[in-house]
């Protein structure tokens, strides 16, 4: 009988997802159905059977969830962050028996840079840095997704671990995929009107207020409404989630105004909402993210997991930084990447993409070191590693 281990987390989508409410899907996706991709992530690099804790699946309340398991994993996020109730996270990864194996914890910055106030308000977060002595103790193993998360985990006293940036990066089984991504990043500057696009867009009524992010947030959405292109959604709270799936109807019209005075201003509100009605997307199912993203030329925007969607796909992703998570997510994985004063200096999109940095084999070589370096530590804690990871490590 093969070894089972237990997973923190949907399997990268939502079974039956008609039998919540708005609120509950929220909170089975974490308020960010971004989190579906490195859950995926996780099942596709474990090459065992997996037992889900989540809301949507095995719940956490269950006395026989564990039972059996060789380890506890924990796809993690941005949870090395203060003002967040981590109560019941803790208690949790606390009671459990298994060895703890973490992938993908991160520190966020509320801009680029800033390293050492982050620093100081982790320490004097109590929740936080019982999470770090929780796994300082518990777990066998902990990757972080960059240089930034690595220093902050050593000055908290969590030292040894691995940066391996986003576990989303392994799901395309291609040894030569950045190469491919160069080639087609090239075509995608060249197709003129006919590009397919997908921007992967920020929370409008958490930009609001910034001005940057909020004018940047517009030329992209501009750029995706001249193109046709599509417009996905991954946070921002039940108004975000309704407008960018097809069920604006259910706002109320004070939202919808505020929503089009975020995204676009001079825009005939008819129009912007027949265009979110037929293009905006807000996927419960990695698949069918995954899916969608191979039909088309290029997928931009500030939202990580939205881009890696694409990349898993073998679409190019490009990544525009605006805070610290995204920089170093970005820098880390080699990914492609698109400055700020790029986007709102281009007259086009057609213009910005010439400034688009990228180097496919420094992508490529990133991947072959990340998948030898998970491999050889989770031969070292005897859990079986997917033959696509292997292959990508060798």
């Amino acid at each position: 009988m093969s070894d089972t281990f237990a997973i923190l987390g949907t399997p990268g989508f939502v079974r039956d997802p008609g039998r919540f409410d708005d609120e509950t899907m929220l909170k089975v996706l974490g308020a960010n159905s971004g989190n579906l991709m490195f859950q995926f992530a996780a099942t596709q690099i474990i090459d065992a059977p997996l037992t889900h804790i989540s809301l949507a699946e095995t719940a956490y309340s269950d006395p026989v969830a564990l039972r059996g398991a060789k380890a506890l994993v924990f796809p993690a996020a941005n949870h090395l962050r203060t003002g967040v109730d981590w109560t019941g996270l803790n208690a949790y990864l606390g009671l459990a028996r298994q060895p703890l194996v973490v992938l993908g914890l991160g520190a966020q910055s509320p801009k680029i840079g800033g390293e050492s106030a982050t620093i100081a308000a982790l320490k004097a977060d109590a929740q936080v840095m019982r999470m770090v002595d929780i796994l300082r103790d518990k777990a066998a193993f902990v990757s972080v997704r960059g240089a930034f998360s690595q220093a902050v985990c050593d000055a908290l006293g969590l030292p040894d671990v691995a940066v391996l940036g986003c576990p989303s990066a392994l799901i395309n089984p291609d040894p030569e995929l950045g190469r491919a991504m160069a080639r087609r990043l090239a075509l995608a500057a060249s197709a003129g009107a006919g590009l397919k696009l997908a921007v992967t867009a920020a929370a409008p009524f958490e930009i609001r207020e910034d001005r940057v992010k909020r004018d940047l947030e517009r030329r992209l959405f501009g750029w995706a409404t001249a193109f046709g292109g599509l417009y996905v959604q991954q946070s921002g709270g039940v108004a975000a989630m309704l407008a960018a799936n097809g069920q604006w109807h259910r706002l109320t019209p004070n939202v919808r105004r505020s929503i089009a005075a975020i995204l676009a201003p001079e825009m005939d509100p008819v129009e912007l909402w027949a265009y979110l009605a037929g293009s905006g997307r807000f996927y419960l199912s990695v698949p069918a993210w995954r899916d969608e993203m191979r039909g088309l030329d290029l997928v931009l925007g500030t939202r990580l997991h939205g881009n890696m969607a694409a990349i898993a796909a073998g679409t190019p992703g490009v990544i525009i930084a605006h805070d610290s998570r995204t920089g170093e997510l970005g820098q880390t994985m080699h990914l492609p990447r698109l400055a700020i004063a790029a986007v709102m200096g281009a007259g086009s999109l057609e213009a910005a993409l010439p400034e688009v940095e990228f180097d496919g084999e420094a992508f490529d070589a990133w991947r072959r070191s990340a998948a030898a370096t998970l491999t050889a530590a989770f031969d070292r804690i005897a859990i079986p590693v997917s033959p696509h990871v292997r292959a990508l490590a060798a």
